[in-house]
Order: C-alpha cells, then sequence, then structure tokens
C-alpha cells in the first residue's frame, strides 16, 4: 500500500516519527508524543493522544486545535497540519 494513503493506525512509531521529522518537526524532549512545527507564519503542536491525533495551531496569538482519528490516511492528515490554522 502506498504509505501517504495508509491510515495512521497502520504505520509503526517510526514510520511515523521519520514522517514527522522529514515535515521539520521536533520531538519533545520531556514528552515523546508530543511534537513541534515551527515555520515562519505559524506554529503546530502535534500530540499523539490515546484516541486521535491532536494538532494545535497558534499564529498571531490565536490557537485553533483540531483532532484527527487514526483511521485518517496520513496524507489528509499531513495537508491538514501544512495547510496551517
Amino acid at each position: 500500500m502506498n504509505l501517504p494513503k495508509k491510515p495512521i493506525n497502520q504505520h509503526s512509531i517510526q514510520s511515523l516519527e521519520l514522517w514527522l521529522t522529514d515535515l521539520g518537526a521536533v520531538k519533545d524532549v520531556k514528552n515523546p508524543s508530543k511534537w513541534y512545527l515551527l515555520l515562519s507564519n505559524w506554529n503546530a503542536t502535534i500530540i499523539f493522544e490515546q484516541e486521535d491525533l491532536s494538532v494545535m495551531w497558534e499564529s498571531e496569538g490565536q490557537e485553533t486545535k483540531r483532532l484527527f482519528s487514526y483511521c485518517i490516511n496520513r496524507e489528509d492528515v499531513e495537508n491538514a497540519i501544512l495547510q496551517g490554522p
């Protein structure tokens, strides 16, 4: 199966970590389920929660949060993350 079309819950932890690293995200040293993506116009915090993937965008003091089911394919989640707030 094409990896980007594969649901998040069918990827290994190592595969997901590599994917986030390739996007430019950095793992939180104290919380391995939390990642930070810092871009010029906004920042995102990505958290692997028990039931969902949580993404919080921060831009100009405003926060937006979305939850993504682990059943959604990686490509759709990546597009949503990179689209920003």
